[in-house]
Order: C-alpha cells, then sequence, then structure tokens
C-alpha cells in the first residue's frame, strides 16, 4: 500500500504524544492476537507490529513512533515507559507520574477484549489502546480493523465499521474501571458478522437488531421519506398516503415543534389531536396496511420555553453552565442582581446554532438579562423578571442564581437529572404505544450543551442508550450528528439540510463525506466532530470518495434533506430538472434514499410548477431504485462525481440512461468579451439544446444609490485576520488611480510553496460597526488591476455568525488578466469555492457556501481573500473602492446564438427571473420564474448544431441599455444511449 497524505494527517492528528526514537531490537516482545491478526508491543510501550495473519502485511502505521498507552496528567500527555505481560494481565507502568494500570486481556477466536480492572495513582484519562494503522479504512480493501466500546464510558472515537486508529480512552470524570473496548481485525467480508458476535454479547450495550451491523439487512434504511410538520392527521392520512404513492415515498417522517407537538413533554397540539398520542396510533395502523412506515422526530432532550418544565413554575432539573451566589438581596422588582462571582466572562450573544443562554433561574422564577458588568461589582442587569411566565419574588442574600443552558431556542435537562431519564423514556413510551417504526433523534448535534464539547459523545449516548433500553422492540434510528456507540442503532447515513444553491456540487461533497468521514476527524476532540455539512474536502478529494462504490460506516447510505427552490437572486439558486436528474443518479448509483421537506402537496404543485416537474422526475428515479433495476455496471457509472446522465424510455418500452453534459456560462454585458466562449462536447454531432437565464442587472458604479464599503482611504480600514501555512501579504495605498480617477490599493501576497496551489489562502478584513443595510443593494462593483499570475481574488460580504449560521457572501474573480477591468459582481458563489481549501472560520464548512445566506439587513465584514497563489512569486493587484450596487431586472428580447457561424434567433421577450429551454426543435419553452409554463416558441430556422470537439458560441439579444445585460446560457449535450447487457 502506498501511504498518502492523507493518511500521514490523519495519524499525526490522534499521535499528539509520538517522538521519533531509534529502533531497539533487544527487547522482550509482547504478543496479542486473535485467529486474524497479530499485535506486538516492545516492553517500553512502543508499537512494533499489526500484522493480518492471512495475508502476512503489517498494517502498523510506522512512519513515526507510537505508543499502546498513555495518559493524561495535569493536562500533559505521558507515554507508558514500561510493559508486562503475566497470565493476560496486561501491566502498564507510566513512569514518574506514578500511575500504573492493569489491563486483562481476552482472546476470542475472532477478536480481542481489553479490560481495565486497575488504575493506581492520579490521571485524567487513560488511553489503553492506541493502535495508529495504514489502512484507508475503506471497503476495498481486503482486510477490516475495528476497536468497539463496550460499555457507555469507554471513549473510541472513530466509527464502526472500519478505522485505522484503533483507540480507546477511559476518564476520571466517568470512571476508569472496567472500562473495556474489543479490538477487531479480520477480513473485510467478515467484519459485521463478528462485530455483530460481539455486540450480542455485549451486556452493557442496549441491544439492536435495526442499525449498526445489521442496518444493511433490513429495508427501513433504505426507504425515502417525506416530512410532516403538522398536517397528518386521520382526517389526512388518507390524502397523506396518496402522496406517497403518487410520488414514490415508502415513509413518513413526523417532525415536532410549532403547533405539532411540543418539544420537552412531546405533548400534542389538543386542538388538532385531542385523543393525543392514541390518534397517532390509529394513524399508524393506516399507514402500516398501506405500505407506509413512520419515524417519530424530535429534539432529543431539547425543551420548549413553553413546556411545564419550564412554565409556571420551571423545574430544578433544568441544565445549567454555571451558578452565581447572590452578594446582595433582590427584591421582585429589581433589574439588577449583584453577584459574588466575577461575570467578566459572561457573553449575551444568543441564536440559534449558539451555545448560550441570558436567562437566571433563581427559586421557581426565571430572569433574562441583556447585560454584564466586567469588573466589580459583578452584576447581571437590564433583568426582565419573571421570564417565560414565571412568577417574580424576592431572594435573600447567598441564595443561588443558575444561568441555565441554552442552543436552538431552547433549555435542557441536567444530564444527571431525573428529567433527562424522563424525556428519554417518554420517547420510547410513544414509539411503543403508537408502534412507530423508526425515531429520529434532532438537534443531539448540540449534546454539548448538556456537558461541554469534549463529553458530548458521553451524554448523547446516555440519552439513546436510556431510550434503547425502553424500547419494547428495536426501531431504526438516525440523529442529527454521530458518535461511535449511535451507530448500533443509526439504519442509515446521513441526512444533511438542504443546499440552496450548488445543488450537483453539493451532493458531490454530502456523498464524499458520508462514505469517508473519518477523513477530517480532528486532533482535539469537539463536538461538531462528525457534523453532517462540515467534511473540508476539495475537488480531488470530493472526486475520489463521492465515486467510491461504498462507506467506512457500512450503513445505507440517505441523500437529504431536500427541498426544492425557485428564483430568489442573488443567494437561492432555481432547481432545475437536470439538479433533480443528478440527484436521482446518485440515488440509483449509491442505492440511497433521500428525504424530503415538503412542498410536494397539490396546492403547492399548483403555485410552482416547477416542483411538480422536479417531483414527477425523481418519482420514476426513484421507482427504477427501489426495483434495482439496473446492474452494478450502470451504477458504477451513475456514482462518478460530476458525471451526468438523463433517464429515458426506449420504443420497447426499457428504461435506459445517456450520458450529458450541462455547460454553464454567464454572459455579463453585450459588449463585455463574455459573450463568446468555446464548449467542448464529447459526443457526436447534435442539434444544440440550451436553457436561457436573464439575470439581475445592477445599477451603474457612480449610481447615487450606491453604497460605499471601502475607499482604502486610511491604511488600517482593512488588518490580516488568517492564512495558510507559508503565505504571507499586505493590503497598503497605491498612488495609482482607477480609470474613474479614484484611490486603489494595493493587495500584494506571496506562497513559499510548501502547500498545495489551491489552499494557498489569505484574508484581510475591514469590519463595520455598526452592521451596514445592504438590502437594497445586494449587487458589488469594483475595478481591480491585475497581474496576471491567476490568483483567485475573492470579496466576500458577512454577517454576524449567530443571525447568518457563518454563511459565505463569496465573489470570486479570476486574476488570469492584466490591467484594469471593472467587475460587477451579484450572484454568491457556490460550487466553484469546493475548487479550493479554505479555513473553517465558522460552525459548518460545506454549508456557508451551499445552505446558509448572510443577512443583507446586518453586513458586519467586508473580506478580501486571496487564493490560488503561485509558488514562489509575489502576486499584486491594485483595487478601488468597492461598492454595494442595487439589483435591478432586465428585460432581452430575440436572443441570438452563434454556433461555428450559424446563426439561431429565438423569438421571444423575456425578464429577470424567466427561463426558456429549448431542448428539441419542437420543444421551445419559455418559463417563469415558479416554473409555470408561459409560452410555446416555434422556431423559424434550423437549430445549429453542436460538433464533436471544440465549438464557438457567441450570445446577442436586444438589452436593456440603462444596464449592462447579464445572461445565464447553459447548453446541453447528450450521448449515445448506455449499452445495458
Amino acid at each position: 500500500m502506498i501511504l498518502n497524505k492523507r493518511h500521514k494527517t490523519n495519524i499525526l492528528l490522534f499521535c499528539t504524544f509520538l517522538i521519533c526514537v531509534s529502533f531497539t531490537s533487544c527487547q522482550n516482545i509482547i504478543t496479542i492476537e486473535s485467529d486474524n491478526f497479530q499485535y506486538k508491543i516492545a516492553d517500553n510501550g512502543r508499537n512494533l507490529k499489526f500484522i493480518d495473519k492471512t495475508n502476512r502485511v503489517d498494517y502498523l502505521y510506522s512512519d513515526t513512533v507510537s505508543y499502546c498507552a498513555y495518559i493524561v496528567q495535569d493536562g500533559e500527555i505521558h507515554n507508558v515507559q514500561s510493559v508486562s505481560l503475566e497470565d493476560s494481565l496486561l501491566n502498564l507502568g507510566f513512569g514518574d507520574s506514578e500511575v500504573v494500570a492493569k489491563i486483562q486481556i481476552k482472546s476470542v477466536n475472532d477478536h480481542v477484549i481489553l479490560n481495565v480492572v486497575d488504575v493506581t495513582g492520579s490521571a485524567e484519562s487513560l488511553t489503553f489502546l492506541n493502535i495508529p494503522l495504514k489502512l484507508e479504512a475503506m471497503p476495498d480493501e481486503s482486510f477490516a480493523a475495528c476497536a468497539l466500546s463496550l460499555n457507555l464510558f469507554t471513549h473510541v472515537r472513530q466509527l464502526p465499521a472500519l478505522q485505522n486508529n484503533l483507540w480507546a480512552t477511559c476518564y476520571q470524570r466517568f470512571g476508569m474501571k472496567n472500562a473495556q473496548v474489543a479490538l477487531l481485525g479480520v477480513p473485510q467480508q467478515e467484519i459485521l458478522p463478528t462485530i455483530r458476535k460481539v455486540i450480542e454479547g455485549a451486556k452493557d450495550i442496549p441491544f439492536s437488531d435495526q442499525g449498526g451491523a445489521w442496518a444493511q439487512m433490513g429495508k427501513e434504511g433504505y426507504g425515502s421519506y417525506l416530512m410532516n410538520f403538522g398536517t397528518l392527521s386521520e382526517e389526512t392520512v388518507d390524502e397523506w398516503i396518496e402522496t406517497c404513492k403518487r410520488l414514490g415515498f415508502t415513509q413518513i417522517d413526523s417532525h415536532g415543534g410549532g403547533g405539532f407537538f411540543e418539544f420537552g413533554t412531546f405533548d400534542l397540539n389538543k386542538q388538532k389531536w385531542p385523543d393525543g398520542w392514541a390518534s397517532f396510533k390509529r394513524i399508524n395502523q393506516r399507514l402500516h396496511e398501506a405500505g407506509i412506515s413512520h419515524i417519530f422526530h424530535t429534539y432529543a432532550f431539547f425543551i420548549d420555553k413553553s413546556s411545564k418544565y419550564v412554565t409556571p413554575v420551571p423545574s430544578k432539573d433544568l441544565g445549567y453552565v454555571t451558578t452565581f451566589t447572590l452578594a446582595e438581596p433582590l427584591n421582585d422588582i429589581a433589574t439588577e442582581v449583584v453577584v459574588k462571582e466575577s461575570t467578566a466572562d459572561i457573553s449575551t450573544e444568543i441564536g440559534f446554532h449558539t451555545e448560550n443562554s441570558v436567562t437566571l433561574r433563581i427559586g421557581d422564577e426565571l430572569m433574562t438579562f441583556s447585560g454584564v458588568t466586567q469588573a466589580p461589582p459583578y452584576k447581571f442587569t437590564g433583568l426582565k423578571r419573571g421570564a417565560n411566565g414565571t412568577k417574580p419574588a424576592s431572594y435573600k442574600i447567598d441564595e443561588t442564581a443558575f444561568h441555565l443552558s441554552e442552543r436552538f431556542g431552547r433549555f435542557v435537562p441536567g444530564p444527571d437529572t431525573e428529567l433527562f431519564k424522563e424525556m428519554a423514556h417518554r420517547h420510547a413510551e410513544i414509539v411503543n404505544d403508537c408502534e412507530f417504526d423508526g425515531l429520529y433523534l434532532d438537534a443531539i448535534d448540540g449534546a454539548a450543551v448538556l456537558g461541554g464539547k469534549e463529553n458530548f459523545w458521553y451524554y448523547g449516548t446516555k440519552f439513546i442508550f436510556e431510550i434503547a433500553k425502553q424500547l419494547k422492540r428495536p426501531v431504526g434510528m438516525e440523529m442529527s450528528s454521530m458518535a461511535h456507540h449511535w451507530w448500533h442503532y443509526r439504519s442509515r447515513y446521513q441526512a444533511w439540510d438542504r443546499p440552496v444553491r450548488g445543488y450537483k456540487r453539493f451532493l458531490d461533497i454530502h456523498l464524499a463525506s458520508i462514505k469517508n468521514p473519518s477523513y477530517f476527524l480532528p486532533k482535539e476532540i469537539k463536538s461538531n466532530e462528525w457534523e453532517h455539512g462540515l467534511w473540508r474536502g476539495h475537488s480531488p478529494l470530493i472526486d475520489k470518495y463521492a465515486s467510491a462504490e461504498k462507506s467506512q460506516t457500512m450503513l445505507p447510505l440517505h441523500l437529504g434533506w431536500w427541498g426544492n427552490q425557485t428564483w430568489a437572486p442573488p443567494q437561492i439558486e432555481p432547481t432545475f430538472f437536470d439538479d433533480i436528474e443528478y440527484l436521482g443518479c446518485k440515488m440509483i448509483g449509491n442505492n440511497a434514499g433521500f428525504s424530503q421537506l415538503g412542498g410536494v402537496d397539490e396546492k403547492t404543485f399548483q403555485e410552482f410548477p416547477l416542483f411538480k416537474r422536479d417531483a414527477e422526475i425523481l418519482k420514476q428515479y426513484e421507482e427504477l431504485r427501489r426495483a434495482n433495476y439496473f446492474n452494478d455496471s450502470v451504477r458504477a457509472l451513475l456514482r462518478q462525481a460530476g458525471k451526468e446522465y438523463t433517464l429515458f424510455q426506449d420504443e420497447a418500452g426499457k428504461w435506459n440512461f445517456k450520458p450529458t453534459f450541462y455547460e454553464k456560462h454567464k454572459v455579463l454585458g453585450l459588449d463585455h468579451p463574455s459573450v463568446s466562449w468555446v464548449v467542448n462536447n464529447s459526443f457526436e454531432s447534435q442539434p444544440i439544446k440550451l436553457r436561457i437565464e436573464p439575470l439581475m442587472a445592477v445599477k451603474s458604479y457612480n449610481d447615487p444609490s450606491g453604497i460605499l464599503l471601502a475607499d482604502f482611504s486610511s491604511s488600517d480600514d482593512f488588518t490580516y485576520q488568517t492564512s495558510a501555512d507559508g503565505v504571507s501579504g499586505l493590503i497598503k495605498p497605491s498612488p495609482e488611480k482607477t480609470p474613474k480617477g479614484d484611490s486603489s490599493s494595493q493587495f500584494s501576497a506571496t506562497n513559499d510553496g510548501k502547500l498545495l496551489r489551491e489552499s494557498t489562502y489569505i484574508n484581510m478584513e475591514k469590519i463595520f460597526t455598526p452592521g451596514l443595510d445592504l438590502k437594497n443593494n445586494q449587487g458589488l462593483g469594483v475595478w481591480v488591476k491585475g497581474d496576471g499570475s491567476g490568483q483567485l481574488l475573492n470579496l466576500s460580504l458577512r454577517s454576524p455568525i449567530h443571525i447568518s449560521h457563518g454563511a459565505h457572501g463569496d465573489h470570486f474573480i479570476k486574476v488570469d488578466f492584466t490591467g484594469w477591468k471593472y467587475f460587477e459582481l451579484v450572484e454568491v458563489e457556490s460550487s466553484e469555492i469546493s475548487n479550493y481549501i479554505w479555513p473553517d472560520d465558522s460552525h459548518f464548512y460545506v454549508y456557508d457556501s451551499y445552505r446558509h445566506t448572510i443577512q443583507f439587513e446586518n453586513i458586519d465584514k467586508l473580506q478580501l481573500w486571496y487564493n490560488n497563489l503561485p509558488n514562489k512569486k509575489e502576486v499584486s493587484c491594485l483595487i478601488g473602492p468597492v461598492k454595494a450596487l442595487p439589483m435591478v431586472p432586465l428585460t432581452i428580447e430575440n436572443p441570438e446564438i452563434t454556433l461555428n457561424g450559424e446563426k439561431l434567433i429565438i423569438p421571444v421577450k423575456m425578464e429577470s427571473g424567466m427561463y426558456l429551454e429549448l431542448l428539441s426543435p419542437t420543444d421551445c419553452k419559455l418559463y417563469g420564474s415558479r416554473g409555470e409554463l408561459l409560452q410555446e416558441i416555434t422556431l423559424e430556422s434550423k437549430l445549429p448544431s453542436l460538433i464533436p470537439g471544440d465549438n464557438k458560441i457567441s450570445f446577442s439579444c436586444t438589452g436593456t441599455k440603462e444596464v449592462n445585460t447579464r445572461v445565464q446560457v447553459t447548453v446541453i449535450g447528450h450521448g449515445k444511449p448506455l449499452d445495458i447487457k
């Protein structure tokens, strides 16, 4: 095996304790083995070999030295220094730390169990299994390795079933004695059967045969579901059944909240369901008779603020971050409370994804605060008494104030309280009584709020275990995040939140992430280390792993949640039929189900015909997927990232695919060089097919409505924020004026060549305090003088992270030109961002560019980025004043395409938001922004043809004179049908 950079990076992340020493041969060797592997350790604890007995391959990562165990004491890592094996008892000595651990070793044919029987001395944690491997941990390898935690308090970071760092740790906080892990190393085809055997005998892991090692054997994980947010009732169940059948869904996911059921108590809205959950038992009977399964979807342990646990008397079991002691008495109308402890670190910033509250509980009262003091006397100020319907009261000195825990706008129970157990048991009770078929624990990605980011795995698992122990029959589960133990209950992997732009590349990233989720596992334990939407790969990694046949987790795959979109510039792109075909192809290629957020009822279809068209297309793909219609060779083609196919039915009624391409190009003005371009046709000669979309224009650079964002008049407007290793740069005023006579600034940078060119970023930032309101000025105008070095310049608008969730308002300029050019930047970037590597500067990496949207009414930053810097060469651009400009719609008439000298004039009038699809000489239609058919167009001339290879294309039309006419043209080509045998 070739050890690539990915292996080295991953191993280094885990092995912070590695040191370089020379090899010493005169040592006693300790051997631990099963029927399939042999693990050798030196008596100083150094790992020597991890051998696959069948192929005699040593899979130990040996580029650096690693040790079989280590402890953390007073925050510092101490490697094991002495190891001996006596009567299956492994004795580990940690030198001057005076810590000694004894590990019972039990070999059971195809695996080995390690059990901590004793730890003397003081340590915060003991890592008693640590074997870094040079496996990629993908299903195409012949050998598979896995460490399986066998109880709640044994921490294994990597997910089953395939791992490349066999690691297990126990902690003083949760207990060390009897921490236990099973060590597996088997031929690839035996990994799931072996895990099943181990888990069937694991008495401390509540059993489920509906997820994990059993998931591939069931059908639930392969289904597709339609989401219900509170309209499914006994009166509408027949309508829901009909909708599912009409659109190809086999499952319904009932997502609580709002007017449906309350999070915390899970009490149903009595006005709609007067019989409570008994109604859903009857609903589920009807669904089951129709062959439809039903998923109960909650916010796990999060509690609505309207819950009885909060109001009118808050539960003493509500979770809290910390406590404060009243330094003075507090009457029932006071607006400040003085406390003995420091409030300097208390934040008043809150938001949906922000782990913080501005709520205190004192006695039976909740109160919110708007400020704190940074110095004595320490106070919470701006109190609003009797919050959430509680009753104001007076309190004596030395009473305790609890600073409540909060995320997603909701409270939580304390993780060691009866309320915590009550909520878990209520989940099981509803599933049991109503005969739900699955459970979706949404918001469990917020488990860090229970006990800190380093302990998210423990408390999230504790909650799942409490549910699983109370279930009368196991059901498949899904969660909004992941941890090692959760795999045993998970029936599929992994739903993501919906994108709103860049749909095809988003799907590729989604697939790459769920097929190799451990690739970017961070060095330090983080609560979001398995988070959806966080995978940081760029094009080479995306293409490799998205195209892989199977995944590390060996769970059924899932592509959702999906929500179709209509045109809403500059941040939201419409979901066209080719986006849906791409989704359908990936579903078939990966045998992956999907989930629809809604928007598929008849009323919505009438309002948004685009959605109806999308749903009808996807239904056909889904029916063929469920029927296993296509063979492995076809599915392999459909899995390839970036490769597109379209489904058709031949004259004999058989379904097949044609390879396709959709080549997008933006025309940025009728006198702009972008009116001419080249399209490569890799298929045979064929009449042109295309889509034309008039985009939004922007007002002129000098229009008085423009808002100046930066004129570089002050040398400290922009400050350095971050850069990749080996990249440096600066911004300084330039004496050169723009063609408009304005001042400019020089942005220069160098790259010393340490990294891949596409990862050489640097960021300069200007902060606006207070934030700017740009809701009426959502485009940008800027003059740039390029140096032709090919670097990427990115002008990015940002909103405060607690309201935008980290959204990027990126606008790219490729500096492949010299001299001054004027740029109008309108649409926010999406897919293009994945051609480069960027820092993760918010909570979600992928979502920031594909899902989240900046809030134009509150723009607090303008960032200037470079990326793709050439090696060992200074690059330099001059940048003129940056202005925010109003977007304006435009009208075009008689668009004209010239293809290799042949002209095609389309007699039509179009406005921004409309789109025209020309798919054949007799199929040329104009649609409105909602997908409504506006006009069928009769062409007056023959369609020019794409020839194999390069084709010269140009565009013209009658445009709007006051602004630059901006149009997106997508050229479409089809290849020959697949030769299916």
